[in-house]
């Protein structure tokens, strides 16, 4: 029998790597970018064209190659980072498996650009397939100039499964700023279709931020410092009042390189507990600084998985460090400079002795002494100065207890008290004498109303979450609900991230009746809102909406309505704690039945819940 194993050629297995590397448009980016970050840049440039499928362009200003390094920095496993096994213990570098560019170039076209300092001139290569295409040498300035066209041609396949431009883009994006967070003393640039999506200079790490995330975020960090022999921290941590429902703002960083930690991430949310819900994620922006030989980078290709030599020491430092942060914003007093107007409180030279008070008593006073007149010992007492608060007093007259009080009692006979035994409004018929079904609000939450079968209990913000629903998602399968013009605009700023995923489903919000314009960079005018939303709760329902689309799986096209209906409504439903009176309870009832599917919300919580007469007799056997 011929033998079956045979090697397999360079290309296929660069594709067969390219497929845990490169990933997408965004990965292409990431690894660009940090090369240029190895290069020594000071400034990085990504040019996009259709998010990333028509073209990826990473200029940076670095040292550049040489001929020969330009040509082998496409070659699997070759790299300028690491020599040996040992040097994989001392990493401090973004970049060292050398299978970036080797797995781009086998699944794309690359052009490459690049000069040294001291050369006169410039190389110019161009990679097809794993291919060396051409070579020359090119007037170019110093630093490199990479150019990735045609992602994904030679797997048709992967290209396929690319979602939307506005998809790939925010993806592009959330790459962009891991990166450039980990740098801020370095500028960058993200430009997509000729629109500059992210301008930011080199600036401290505070500016940095609220360059990336918006001027609204600089108020809400609070400074995290903290210096161990095991690790040092530095960072922001954002006030318990910015936390949200879904992720996003939440890096750490060690030794500058972006990692996921879920084990370090939990130190965070048990800091904050107690001062956020438990569906809440708060925000942080934590660096850690290790020797490197006790972590371990070389778990997976992304290089975001990093595992540590003492974890749990590490855990309870984070722990108490961002305790100390937020105890220092909860106690420390803001100091108030302004004077004016203020009492001037005078401090005596010296020190002013307090004087000990004196109590004086009559200890032949008698509470029950009903006399009409002062006793003869009281007279005597005063007489004698023992009370002088009392000299110049008329004497105290006690009432006389009326003649045959206890007449007023007779003919007053020993009734024994009727115990209620029936709630109100909970008598075991549906209805009462005027037909009308009876409700009763508990804890804020509930509506209670009895039944044939026992009490129902309906969870009241579930049940206005199902009604908007139904009606939101009839809406935008056949009409435009009508919007509410606003006399005075709110404004709306976000991160690049939710303006573009805003843009997305900029259609789906006219239909809902939200009317939209952008209002510079980043920030929208909301100009009109559902003619049933209070114009008051536009901005907040937006944010609502924006973040729960955003934790809601799939982008499939077909299902948008049914997202954007799902979103809406549970920002726009009724809070608990909401006082509703007997004909808002009735109108929320009728509405609730006429679902559809009134058991259970869009997401698949329960809505009704009946306790069965069965059972509370069962309590009492």
């Amino acid at each position: 029998m011929a033998d079956v194993i045979q090697l397999l050629p360079d290309s296929v297995a660069n594709q067969i790597a390219a497929g845990e590397v490169v990933q997408r448009p965004a990965s292409v980016v990431k690894e660009l970018m940090e090369n240029a970050l190895d290069a020594g840049a000071t400034k990085v440039q990504v040019i996009l064209k259709n998010a990333g499928k028509g073209f990826i362009q990473v200029i940076d200003d670095g040292k550049g190659m040489s001929p020969r390094d330009s040509r082998m920095a496409f070659e699997r496993h070759a790299t300028s980072k690491i020599s040996c096994a040992q040097d994989l213990f001392n990493i401090r570098t973004m970049g060292f498996r050398g299978e970036a560019l080797a797995s781009i170039a086998s699944v794309a076209e690359v052009e490459l650009r690049t000069k040294r300092e001291e050369d006169e001139l410039g190389t110019y290569l161009f990679v097809a397939d794993s291919e060396l295409k051409n070579q020359e040498n090119i007037n170019c300035s110093r630093g490199t100039n990479m150019l990735v066209k045609n992602l994904f041609y030679t797997i048709p396949a992967r290209r396929k499964f690319l979602k939307s431009d506005t998809t790939e883009l925010r993806n592009i994006t959330t790459e962009f700023l891991r990166v450039a967070l980990t740098a801020p003393d370095i500028a960058f640039t993200l430009v997509n279709n000729g629109n500059e999506i992210y301008n930011l200079p080199a600036s401290g790490l505070r500016q940095r931020i609220v360059n990336a995330f918006g001027k609204t975020i600089n108020t809400k960090l609070l400074p995290v410092n903290c210096e161990t022999g095991i690790v040092t921290i530095n960072g922001f941590v954002c006030i318990p009042q910015h936390a949200r429902k879904t992720y996003g703002e939440q890096y750490f960083f060690v030794n500058n390189r972006f990692m996921k930690h879920n084990f370090f991430h939990k130190a965070i949310t048990e800091a904050y507990a107690g001062l956020i819900s438990g569906d809440m994620i708060p925000s942080y922006f934590l660096y850690f600084t290790v020797d490197p030989s006790i972590i371990d980078v070389n778990i997976h290709p992304t290089k975001t998985e990093i595992k540590f030599q003492d974890e749990s020491a590490i855990f309870q430092i984070i722990l108490a460090s961002v305790k100390e942060a937020l105890g220092k914003f909860n106690v420390t007093p803001t100091i108030d400079f302004d004077t004016e107007d203020k009492v001037d409180f005078t401090v005596p030279d010296s020190p002013i002795l307090p004087k000990v008070p004196k109590v004086s008593y009559n200890p032949h006073y008698n509470p029950f002494n009903y006399s009409t007149s002062i006793s003869k010992e009281d007279s005597n007492f005063e007489q004698s100065g023992g009370n002088s608060s009392r000299q110049n007093f008329e004497p105290r007259h006690k009432e006389k207890v009326p003649a045959n009080w206890d007449a007023l009692f007779a003919g007053l006979e020993d009734k024994t008290e009727e115990v209620q035994t029936e709630i109100p409004e909970m008598a075991e018929k549906q209805e009462d004498h005027e037909g009308i079904i009876s409700f009763v609000q508990m804890k804020g939450r509930f509506i209670v109303t009895p039944v044939h079968s026992g009490l129902m209990f309906i969870d009241q913000k579930r049940a206005h979450e199902r009604v908007l629903y139904e009606r939101y998602l009839e809406t935008l399968s056949h009409q435009q609900i009508c919007g509410q013009k606003s006399l005075f605009p709110e404004t709306l700023e976000l991160s690049a991230e939710d303006f573009l995923l805003v843009k997305e489903i900029m259609d789906d919000l006219a239909m809902l009746g939200f009317e939209l314009g952008e209002f510079g960079k980043n920030c929208y005018a909301i100009y009109a809102t559902p003619s049933d939303l209070s114009t008051s709760r536009g901005k907040e329902v937006l944010i609502s909406l924006i973040e729960h689309y955003k934790n809601t799986e799939g982008s499939i096209r077909d299902k948008m309505r049914e997202r954007i209906a799902l979103s809406l409504a549970k920002a726009a439903s009724l809070d608990y704690n909401t006082p509703l009176d007997r004909q808002e309870m009735s109108n929320l009832f009728d509405n609730l039945f006429a679902c559809q599917h009134p058991n259970y919300t869009a997401d698949g919580k329960t809505i009704i819940h009946i306790l069965k007469n069965e059972d509370v007799t069962q309590w009492f056997k």
